[in-house]
């Protein structure tokens, strides 16, 4: 838990400067997939670094073990799925035929069956190239909704303010929170509903707050056409929101195992989410081209460096969230980034000059009261 509140810390400060970073590239060089594709991409370094670090401690683990430890753990996730289909056949039908999922070997059969570690470490031993290409095909499909969710947030920005965005973006606790119930068979608590529901309180005062002074000083055509804008912005932030939503409960449900904690694996994964992205999630960039949706240009020097640094930051931020989910709940994280917004708004504050409502103060103070008392649920859970 403490080393999972370590990782949410990381994640709002690298939070705050990718968004920061993200606006002002965005002012001269409009290409969100491709900021978004580079900076997933990099992702890929985040297993190199870890093993790095594993190596330079005062007790280094050999290369052999970590790799032992990732096969494991994700032999563990084929061997629960096996588990799970076993128990929903079993639930509906008396008459399970053995092979009724799909052919497998005796090993990982008698994993499945069993239930017990030994039956995921020998799946890992026996077969590790299946284990990685499993874990490779999983990656790919959660890096389409990863990528899907997140390429309407690099567009949102270039629409509305980054306080709003940022409010609108951690909408995602209520999604996630809804879909937790749904696919991970969570049982509703009152006190975390009060804590979502807190919490959405606070973004809404904070979505809300009239922008004053900048817009009075517009004419009636240019507030109107400034409202769509940012309504456009606001939709797409929600349905962001939506999907990011989904893609933690289902990296909960399908990426990390039960009673099995390895922060290895969790950067293996990732990491495998990176190569995916860079490997097969270019393709859109053409497309785009193609439509006349984005026409690429390759980005100037000053531009690219600010990509690089946005891609920096969001390897610290997805690293320090991929943690923070395996080691806590997807509630948790979603809840705990929320205070990106209170964040988010003293940037706009302190960097843009902005005089903040009364309405921002409160919404940022339901949020951190909404987190407060998600903190001591999952406390008392734990």
């Amino acid at each position: 838990m403490v080393l999972g509140g370590v990782a949410l810390l990381v994640c709002i400060i690298s939070f705050v400067a990718q968004t920061i970073i993200t606006r002002r590239v965005q002012e001269s060089y409009v290409q969100p997939y491709f900021i978004l594709w580079v900076s997933h991409s990099f992702w890929i370094v985040i297993l190199p670094l870890h093993t790095v670090y594993e190596k330079l401690k005062r007790r280094p683990r050999s290369l052999a073990a970590l790799k032992q430890d990732a096969l494991v753990a994700s032999a563990k996730l084929i061997v629960q799925r096996r588990r799970s289909h076993a128990g929903a056949r079993l639930e509906s039908s008396s008459s399970l035929a053995a092979n009724a999922y799909e052919p497998v070997s005796t090993t990982e059969a008698d994993g499945a069956a069993t239930g017990d570690e030994d039956g995921s470490r020998a799946l890992a031993s026996s077969r590790p190239g299946w284990v990685i290409c499993r874990m490779i095909g999983l990656t790919a499909m959660l890096a389409g909704l990863m990528n899907s969710s997140a390429y309407l947030w690099y567009v949102a920005v270039g629409f509305t303010s980054m306080s709003k965005v940022t409010a609108i973006y951690n909408m995602s606790c209520f999604f996630a929170y809804l879909f937790s119930i749904l696919l991970l068979k969570e049982r509703v608590q009152v006190v975390k509903c009060a804590a979502v529901g807190i919490s959405i309180v606070g973004v809404a005062l904070m979505a809300l707050v009239d922008t004053g002074a900048d817009v009075q000083a517009l004419s009636e055509a240019q507030r109107h056409a400034l409202r769509n804008t940012e309504l456009l912005g606001d939709l797409l932030s929600l349905a962001c929101a939506c999907g990011i939503g989904l893609y933690q409960v289902l990296y909960k449900k399908y990426a990390v195992p039960s009673d099995y904690h390895s922060l290895y694996h969790v950067n293996l994964m990732t990491t495998l989410l990176g190569a995916s992205t860079l490997l097969l999630f270019w393709i859109p960039i053409p497309a785009l081209h193609a439509v006349g949706i984005e026409r690429f240009r390759w980005p100037s020097a000053q531009q690219f460096a600010y990509i690089a640094s946005n891609a920096m930051f969001g390897v610290a931020y997805n690293g320090g969230f991929m943690i923070a989910l395996a080691l806590t709940s997807p509630l948790f994280a979603a809840v705990g980034v929320m205070l990106t917004i209170p964040a988010m708004a003293a940037v706009d504050m302190a960097i843009q000059g902005h005089v903040l409502a009364w309405s921002v103060f409160a919404g940022g103070a339901a949020i951190l009261a909404g987190f407060a008392t998600l903190t001591y649920a999952e406390y008392c859970d734990s």
